[in-house]
């Protein structure tokens, strides 16, 4: 809008309908250049404020019958500004000044009034006017006139003349007052500064993201308030210094060890070697030859018939040159060996078919293969228990019966997958001439094989699978018990048995020792450490139990598919999962709280030959928290996050550089004094992101201190996202995701900054696309006239092709004609890669298996699944703080959570062989499918529809790429053949348009996870896609990304293009009486 014209000698009339129609301008401005009045022309100040409702006209637009809206039932909300005091930094948000009486979380109501002095000059008017303007730029809604009358006795902004120009918060009694002061063109240069740029600071942060982190310095919370403490009391302490800091110390140390030259920096979450223990293990396979030598070699005389058949847990190479070996064994003792067999202990189904069974049939004509399996069923049941799986249980905690068996009734079609696959390649047939069933008969057989040749059997073979019974968990039987897969011997000579024997497979040997020795281990290093009772906010118990393993075992890629065959993978799945539940148990029995974050379980595992080895490591944390020692004494932090107060009380502006004043209650000058000193001299992590204040000045009751503050350089914008390496085709962990962070710093139309630090220090990302207004932009205007969106990737940091999604999703939003408007439709912030721990744990375990699923990186550093902790006031999981503050920034309509799936089957056998909380994902069962968390209270109906609006772009999209289409078709097929077919409820498919989607239903839970559930009169979508990316690499890694990509992109320009916002507007203007409002209701319309 054009900027107000006023000039010399107007009336107190005029004055206070210029200051009038600056609110209504600001009311309807998304962005403004201030100050927003002009000497030399413009706008002429209306006779009457009527005459802007022609200017400012607002309709209502017609509502579709059916709609509701979910704004008119919405609910008080926590606040997410956690600091109980206050200033002038909340000046122009949610707070005292602007209300939010509807709870949409954007300000409705304007509670104050504006006061000037009648005979005021221009520059005074100039200041009043620009304040006016932006308060009005803030709030949905308001009441006036503005200006105050002689019996208004609530809160004020005054503007007052003054040699020395301010601006200042006073509480008077139950009210606050903000005084505003100066003269002449400095006040005017403030005033239009303060409106333009104030609470507003580098990196995406404002005042109240600075407070916040000044609030955990000087509760020695982060690195900055450790080294404020260490220089605080340096001078106090004798002998070797230690600091036990921040993570982030290492990015600090060479910056910072000058000034603290005696002083030994440890990170406090460092590695602490508790104990370690190596452990000695027979290789199955010299149990094998032990047995024969023993007692069959010493047994045998020349022209003994021998058979010899068998199972150990390892690959084909190894098996066969055992075979070899006895062989010339037997030929040295003039035996005849008539027939061996040494198949796979894992998946023995699998194994004997294809190197038994298919050797058989091949050069045969086979028009059909029947392969029956015996259900996986206790003595006695016939009943197939089918258990809902469609979403994780994530806790396997309680039980009471120790007869419960974990395994599925398929469990023996699920160790054929996926054999028709094979027998199709080998045998040059098409799989569906493969048929599974059930073996309905009375031998005591796992298997029976049939095959047909023109209407004739051509072959029956029967085959019984051995496996050993064991607890799921040793301490705790009562919970049930499983099933692993274990090797045999059995032996005939001249027709009879001699030896018919188990042998343990060498991963059953590491298991026993997992179970019987390490884990009891780390809890009595736990209960010794507590000794007491054990509670929830205790964890983490220790940082890292390390387990390396080095072990001959099968594991190896199938000609199909992204499928393998590897019970090392397994065996890395069970030792993290089984641990958690283990702690977890522990802390339901010993304390009734469920223990979900003990430290990190690290399995290290490694593909070997011959005799396995074993060596667990314990690692505790340096320190619990941050601490200072010398040789006397500890320092630890003097104050809880509680209990200190620090806002800004006031501003002052002199010869064009801002002053600002902090107040806080701490009473300890020195450590306020440590800390200045250490912020001007650019010594702490904050140094760099405090913007547009020359001096920053902290009053508490003692004085007042003062640090100077370097004006930072601005960000060049100079590169061209086409220049820089994505990595699309490559996997991205932490430090070339940091890499491609810098530079998408420099590229223009977005703004890259970190929201929130991890548990270990490192740095999470968001990516806003930038709106193309100049001046201040409102983010109060754009979320009133348009949809936000925030997608989220790499939550669980084992679900690799996010990351390289979003990049390449960025890519084509900055260089694509039809995202040209985007920043005109639609706010749109991308978070590239939350869990940067797990990713780093990941990048590190992919480098000696790529294609393992490691699910140990699914959660962070020490085991938690921090979705839980995102809308929590505080959490020590800070990795969660991120999605908060973009949440509460944004206040997003749809929030898209990129996630994925293992690329291969999800099996565990000492587990029931499917993972106990997450049975339903055994198998891929499309390359790309979603869960839509649906809200079903009858007041949010209309979110369904944005919902199911998505579901069809999404499908839609998907099924124009005849690639991916063909990826689900084809993982449907297998997911169909081998699970939902058998067991639907537990290996649920909701098949729409060559896609898979489940509908999870709740009601409105103000405690729920999924803010959909949470706050569904604001996030009408949260939609997860799940593309099967454990672990992709390469072309296929570049596939999957796609996938995500596509549905991302169908998203976006739904909502670009096929949605509308539904407001409720109302303008009444006349000389004593404004009533201005224009509320967005939710959902849009689409």
């Amino acid at each position: 809008m054009d900027k107000i014209y006023i000039e010399e000698g107007i009336s107190w009339e005029e004055k206070k309908k210029a200051i009038e129609a600056s609110l209504i301008m600001g009311f309807f401005s998304t962005s403004a250049k201030f100050p927003v009045v002009s000497r030399t022309g413009g706008m002429k100040i209306p006779d009457s404020l009527k005459e802007l409702e022609d200017i400012c006209q607002l309709k209502n637009d017609k509502w579709p019958d059916d709609y509701i809206s979910a704004t008119k039932s919405a609910k008080p909300i926590m606040e997410f500004d956690w600091r109980k005091k206050k200033g002038l930094e909340s000046l122009f948000y949610k707070g005292v000044f602007l209300e939010d009486t509807n709870f949409d979380q954007l300000p409705d109501k304007l509670n104050f009034k504006i006061s000037i002095p009648k005979d005021c000059d221009l520059s005074i008017l100039t200041a009043a006017c620009n304040f006016a303007f932006r308060f009005g730029m803030e709030t949905t809604a308001y009441e006036g006139p503005i200006i105050a009358d002689e019996s208004w006795d609530g809160n004020l902004i005054v503007f007052e003349p003054d040699h020395d120009c301010s601006m200042e918060l006073i509480e008077d009694g139950e009210r606050f007052i903000v005084r505003i002061c100066g003269k002449g063109e400095e006040l005017e240069k403030f005033s239009s500064y303060i409106c333009e740029n104030f609470p507003l600071l580098p990196e995406g942060r404002t005042w109240i993201d600075q407070l916040q982190e000044m609030t955990e310095s000087f509760s020695m919370r982060n690195l900055d308030g450790q080294l404020s403490y260490l220089k605080a009391y340096e001078k106090e302490l004798e002998g070797n210094i230690t600091a036990y800091v921040s993570p982030r110390i290492d990015r600090m140390l060479d910056k910072v060890s000058p000034q603290f030259s005696k002083v030994k920096f440890i990170n406090h979450k460092g590695l602490k070697k508790i104990y370690e223990k190596t452990y000695d293990i027979l290789w199955e396979v010299d149990v094998f030859k032990d047995i024969l030598e023993k007692r069959v070699y010493a047994t045998l005389k020349p022209g003994d018939r021998v058979e010899i058949y068998g199972a150990l847990s390892e690959d084909k190479d190894t098996r066969m040159s055992l075979v070899e070996e006895i062989k010339e064994k037997l030929e040295k003792l003039q035996a005849t060996l008539s027939e061996i067999q040494l198949i796979c202990a894992y998946k023995q189904g699998f194994s004997w078919i294809e190197e038994v069974i298919l050797p058989q049939l091949e050069g045969k004509q086979v028009n059909k293969i029947e392969i029956a399996f015996k259900p996986f069923l206790p003595e006695g049941e016939t009943e197939w228990l089918d258990e809902d799986g469609a979403t994780p249980s994530y806790h396997n905690i309680g039980g009471d019966d120790p007869n419960k068996w974990y395994d599925v009734p398929i469990r023996y079609l699920q160790e054929l997958y996926p054999i028709d696959d094979i027998i199709a390649m080998k045998l040059n047939i098409h799989r569906d001439m493969i048929e599974f069933i059930p073996y309905e008969g009375t031998e005591d057989i796992t298997y029976e094989v049939r095959a047909f040749g023109d209407g004739n059997e051509i072959l029956n073979a029967r085959y019984k699978a051995s496996y050993s019974e064991r607890p799921y968990l040793d301490d705790y039987p009562q919970k049930g018990k499983a099933h692993p897969s274990t090797g045999f011997i059995k032996v005939l000579i001249n027709g009879n048995e001699i030896v018919n024997e188990q042998i343990k497979t060498d991963v059953e040997n590491i298991w026993d020792i997992y179970q019987s020795d390490i884990l009891p281990e780390c809890r009595e290093f736990i209960e010794e450490k507590i000794s007491g009772d054990i509670r929830e906010d205790m964890q983490p118990f220790f940082s890292q139990l390390r387990l390396d393993i080095v072990v001959s075992e099968p594991d190896y890629a199938l000609p199909c598919r992204e499928d393998m065959i590897s019970s090392l993978d397994d065996l890395h799945e069970d030792i993290y999962f089984v641990g958690l539940d283990y702690f977890k148990n522990y802390g339901i029995q010993k304390s009734n709280v469920m223990l979900d974050a003990p430290g990190l379980i690290l399995p290290v595992i490694k593909k070997g030959q011959g005799k396995p080895s074993f060596k667990v490591t314990l690692y505790d944390e340096m320190e619990k928290v941050p601490c200072i020692k010398d040789n006397k004494r500890v320092i630890r932090a003097k104050y809880t996050r509680d209990e200190v107060e620090m806002y800004i009380q006031k501003i002052c502006y002199k010869d064009g550089d801002i002053i600002t004043y902090l107040k806080t209650n701490i009473q300890d000058d020195k450590l306020i004094e440590s800390y200045l000193n250490l912020l001007e001299n650019q010594l702490l992590e904050t140094s760099n992101l405090i913007s547009g204040t020359k001096v920053l000045k902290i009053i508490n009751d003692n004085g007042c201190y003062s640090a100077e503050i370097k004006e930072l350089k601005e960000q060049e914008k100079d590169l061209n996202i086409l220049d820089i390496d994505l990595m699309e085709y490559d996997l991205i962990g932490y430090d070339q995701y940091i890499q491609i962070i810098e530079q998408l710093r420099r590229v223009p139309g977005i703004g890259v900054y970190p929201v929130a630090t991890s548990y270990q220090g490192r740095d999470i990302y968001a990516i806003e696309i930038l709106p193309k207004e100049e001046g201040y932009v409102s983010r109060t205007k754009r979320i009133t006239k348009l949809p936000s969106q925030i997608i989220n990737c790499r939550h669980h940091a084992n679900e690799v092709s996010s990351t390289n999604a979003a990049f390449i999703l960025l890519k084509k939003i900055l260089t694509e004609e039809k995202y040209k408007n985007l920043p005109d439709r639609l706010n749109l912030v991308i978070v590239p890669m939350e869990n940067v721990d797990g990713s780093e744990i990941h990048y590190q375990l992919q480098k000696d298996n790529p294609y393992w699923k490691f699910h140990v990186a699914r959660f962070n550093s020490i085991g938690k699944e921090f979705y839980y902790e995102h809308f929590k006031e505080d959490t020590i999981h800070t990795e969660a703080i991120g999605f908060k503050k973009l949440w509460a920034r944004y206040l997003p309509d749809v929030v898209v959570d990129n996630h994925g799936v293992p690329s291969h089957e999800w099996s565990q056998q000492f587990s029931g062989y499917t993972s106990p909380s997450y049975k339903g994902f055994w198998l891929p069962r499309s390359l790309l499918y979603g869960y839509f968390w649906i809200v079903t209270d009858e007041v949010y109906k209309s979110n369904y529809l944005v919902n199911k609006k998505i579901e069809d772009v999404v499908a839609d999209a998907i099924g124009e790429n005849e690639e991916m289409t063909k990826w689900n078709k084809e993982w449907m097929s297998r997911f169909e053949k081998y699970a939902h077919s058998w067991m639907p409820k537990l290996f649920p498919a909701n098949y729409y348009k060559n896609m898979i989607n489940y509908w999870i239903p709740f009601e409105f839970d103000p405690e729920h996870r999924y803010p959909s559930i949470r706050f569904p009169w604001i996030t009408t979508v949260a939609y997860t896609s799940e593309v099967a990316d454990e672990t992709a690499q390469g072309q296929y890694l570049n596939l999957c990304a796609r996938a995500h990509v596509i549905h991302d992109e169908a998203i976006i320009q739904m909502l670009m293009n096929n949605s509308k916002c539904l407001f409720e507007r109302k303008l009444e203007i006349s000389e004593d009486k404004i009533s201005i409002s224009c509320i967005r209701h939710r959902p849009v319309v689409v």
